[in-house]
């Protein structure tokens, strides 16, 4: 799959033994560290979807810590060289992937199997009287995916 023009997709590492399991999520030596504004987990129901959304100014970077998503995203930045692409990516906890997505994607995802519990590392915090958020419905003609 080639990815949309800004993506990372970083596979993380985890150390098991007889006591449980490490899991790495973002180290500092590796250069994926992302500008820190916040960083929280959401708890999404199985079979719920969250679609669609995108930022002008803040990067997500998205981790599922429990459970499995079904993550589109959806490229309309008019002067990228992927515009009109979109991806899919399914993604469990015990196969831990790091997905960032800059600026100007479309992004939404379907907690599949069981509920999700997904950590979000965003390059700024939440401001609720500038959300920088635009959104979409799941169902939305303007862009060519459906959940």
């Amino acid at each position: 799959m080639q990815l949309i023009d800004g993506v990372l997709v970083k596979p993380c590492k985890r150390v098991v033994n007889e006591k449980g399991f490490l899991q790495e999520v973002l180290r500092a030596d590796e250069g994926t560290l992302p500008e820190l504004g916040q960083t929280y987990f959401t708890q999404t129901r199985t079979g719920i979807i969250k679609a669609w959304y995108r930022h002008h100014r803040q990067i997500d970077t998205q981790f599922v810590v429990g459970g499995q998503m079904r993550l589109a995203l959806y490229d309309d930045r008019a002067t990228s060289p992927t515009r009109g692409q979109t991806n899919e990516f399914v993604i469990e906890a015990s196969q831990p992937l790091l997905i960032r997505i800059p600026t100007g994607v479309w992004h939404g995802f379907k907690a599949e199997q069981s509920d999700l519990l997904l950590l979000h590392i965003n390059s700024a915090a939440f401001d609720f009287t500038d959300t920088d958020e635009e959104r979409l419905p799941p169902d939305t003609d303007l862009i060519p995916y459906k959940f």
